[in-house]
């Protein structure tokens, strides 16, 4: 594994991080120490995190400043094309990208609230949204034909531990509060590798939207049992992508496309399927640290109540020959507590007919 000596990255990913972090979680890059030998360490830690998969490999950056300093001291342009990303809130952070001319080999992440307001047009792009619900595929080629978007980040912003919970107010308002709380709360908090490519994206809108067409959905509480079961019955569990992590397995490509995912694959299937027929759900994470063989699962809010939603055990029973009943329960019948700030307490079962 690998042993990391900046002070910069060692703030976030810790002296030697898990080899989940260091391919799916990626952290906003906040210069601490500006000195040269920060820099050459900084350096080569980047190095070897890239030589460890180069094609997990992300620079995450959440303020233009600290990209412009790490740019200024390091050749990672060229270094590490296309791996660059960083996040654009205002046309004055643009602007001086283009004035240092520091635009190439990078990709700009944008809202999709923004994109029209930006209007960044010469530039690769990434667009962010929560669910597909928000980007339908008529939205998207609409955009296509003035803007150059080259992936889509999805459901990218991952739960925040118990440790953070004073930053509940910030999530909860997550774009209405003031610039140096965004940035606060971006600065503990990451990316992950919910990154398709336009492509992908398509393949996964369309897959979502055949399944639901096919379920033949009556209702909302009819909707949420037939692809709840329908994700039990038609997903496997990948254990040799819990020994090895996957990055596949932790997001939709897995999970959709391949039908083969771990509890974080399947918990954001669930949710993107629940988006399109109007559900609200988050995904919510419990036991140790997901790295450290924690577990993942949803919860929905259904007629002003939230309930739990663990669709990896369901279809873990189904697979063994079990009925596992964890649809909509409440907090007892799962195995696992949450550890997610943003959880809420669900202290009933549905009552199903």
């Amino acid at each position: 594994m690998i042993t990391l000596k900046s002070k910069t990255l060692c703030n976030y990913y810790g002296q030697n991080p898990d080899e989940y972090y260091i391919k799916f979680i990626h952290h906003n890059i906040d210069i601490i120490d500006e000195e040269d030998d920060e820099y050459k360490k900084i350096e080569e830690d980047l190095k070897n995190i890239y030589e460890f998969d180069n094609k997990a490999f992300v620079l995450y950056f959440s303020d233009t400043d600290n990209f412009l300093k790490l740019d200024q001291h390091l050749n990672i342009r060229t270094l590490y094309k296309d791996k660059i990303y960083l996040r654009i809130r205002k046309k004055e952070e643009y602007e001086k990208l283009i004035k240092y001319n520091k635009l190439n080999n990078i990709k700009i992440i944008l809202d999709l609230k923004d994109v029209e307001n930006l209007n960044i047009e010469k530039i690769n792009l990434v667009i962010q949204i929560d669910t597909v619900k928000e980007l339908p595929q008529e939205k998207l080629e609409l955009l296509l034909e003035k803007y150059n978007i080259k992936e889509i980040l999805l459901g990218q912003i991952p739960y925040l531990s118990k440790e953070y919970e004073y930053l509940y107010d910030v999530m909860a308002n997550m774009y209405g509060v003031d610039a140096s709380q965004k940035l606060e709360l971006e600065k503990i908090n990451k990316i992950t590798n919910d990154i398709y490519s336009v492509s992908d994206y398509k393949k996964i809108l369309n897959a979502l939207n055949n399944t639901i067409e096919d379920l033949s959905i009556q209702n909302k509480i009819d909707g949420i049992y037939k692809i709840f079961d329908y994700i039990a019955k038609n997903v496997s569990y990948d254990d040799n992508g819990v020994k090895t992590t996957k990055i596949e397995n932790q997001n939709l490509i897995g999970a959709v496309l391949k039908k083969k995912a771990v509890c974080e694959g399947y918990s954001k299937f669930l949710q993107q399927m629940l988006s399109l027929i109007n559900v609200d759900s988050i995904v919510v994470q419990g036991g140790e640290k997901k790295e450290d063989g924690g577990h993942v699962w949803n919860q929905v809010f259904v007629n002003n109540k939230w309930y739990n939603a663990d669709v990896t055990a369901a279809s873990y029973g189904f697979w063994h020959g079990e009925e596992v009943k964890t649809c909509l329960v409440k907090d007892d019948s799962l195995l696992y507590k949450t550890t997610t700030s943003l959880s809420y307490i669900c202290d009933e079962n549905y009552p199903k007919n």
